[in-house]
């Protein structure tokens, strides 16, 4: 093949492209190639280029002899990436008299972080299934193996049954409910919403839960009506989840403050704040909270019926209405969840 159409095909490539000389110099490169690794990559040696002794190696094989020859390698420039690599014996030909290597490097690093994600969250959810199991399995066999119990330890029994069977069948809902909703981000709700309304419907059907946990739930806002665009249900189930974790996490006799105002730097924004007198979350977290399955406090989570998927489903529902999640907390004062959206 001619250098110059060489050249040509090479810059046509969606992957980065070298070709290397016997010596393992790059001769040739495109641009792909030079954004990734370095600006001046030709009259360069592979491994001073490209820092990976194992392709070095490869390259050095397929020159010797070997027609074809595929690999991963992993480089550091900045941050750890990877790389699928295929290599491809060139044989001498009129224009060029001495064999070359042609090196494809495709970065897959985002396909094994996903990989990797698609792992962790199999494990996650095979963990978070199996605690309520093993549980329900443990009180099956105590009631079986003693006929004649007490029917306060049988009723005591059935009740934590119940409980456990009410967790998971909550921790499958929200699975599902987060698979919809990664199916559904590029459509965008646009429905007129009032806020205050349906914030007060949110807060009468947790009255219950705020009475059994010695809360009140306060909610201000502007007399004049503020409305965003969404879908009522979906905003519903934000509010809820935010406001039933601050009732879940404050002082008991504390108060749970909402308050919905317009964004003073976003004219086109409201925000609703949902502030609690908890224990407050420590920096190293808050970053994290939206992470499906991840908790602050393990056990106290669970103990309090939580799958770990709540926050996770309130960031997607915000994703899809073009809104955004806010978190700020103090360590032994309580936290802020301030939620922003589109004014409708």
């Amino acid at each position: 093949m001619r250098e110059d159409n060489l050249e040509a095909v090479l810059s046509l490539l969606g992957v980065a492209v070298i070709v290397v000389d016997p010596d393992r110099r790059i001769v040739s490169d495109n641009f792909l190639a030079r954004q990734q690794f370095a600006r001046r990559l030709v009259g360069r040696q592979v491994a001073e280029a490209i820092d990976s002794a194992k392709l070095d190696r490869k390259i050095a094989r397929v020159l010797e002899g070997e027609r074809h020859l595929s690999t991963e390698i992993r480089v550091t420039h900045g941050t750890k990436q990877t790389y699928r690599v295929s290599i491809v014996r060139l044989d001498p030909s009129p224009e060029h008299d001495v064999v070359r290597a042609v090196v494809s490097l495709e970065n897959i690093t985002h396909i094994r972080a996903a990989n990797k994600m698609r792992s962790d969250f199999v494990a996650n959810v095979s963990h978070e299934l199996r605690s309520p199991l093993t549980s329900l399995y443990g009180f099956i066999e105590t009631l079986r193996a003693n006929p004649d119990i007490a029917p306060t330890d049988r009723d005591r029994f059935l009740g934590l049954m119940e409980n456990e069977a009410r967790r998971m069948v909550r921790l499958i809902d929200e699975l599902l409910t987060l698979s919809i909703l990664q199916a559904e981000t590029d459509t965008e709700p646009s429905d007129a919403i009032e806020v205050m309304p349906l914030l007060e419907r949110v807060i009468a059907a947790l009255a219950p839960m705020a009475r059994a946990e010695a809360t009140r739930v306060v909610l201000s806002g502007p007399d004049a009506p503020l409305t965003v665009r969404g879908k009522d249900d979906k905003l519903t189930q934000v509010f809820r989840n935010l406001i039933e974790n601050a009732i879940k996490y404050s002082r008991k006799g504390s108060e749970v403050r909402v308050s919905v105002r317009p964004d003073p730097a976003e004219p086109d924004m409201v925000n609703v704040l949902v502030q609690d007198s908890g224990e407050g979350i420590a920096p190293k977290h808050i970053a994290r909270l939206t992470e499906r399955f991840y908790r602050v406090d393990k056990g106290r989570s669970r103990s309090m019926g939580g799958t770990g998927l709540g926050l996770a489903i309130v960031k997607h529902i915000l994703a899809q209405h073009r809104g955004e999640l806010r978190i700020d907390s103090t360590v032994g004062v309580g936290s802020t969840f301030t939620v922003s959206l589109p004014r409708a």
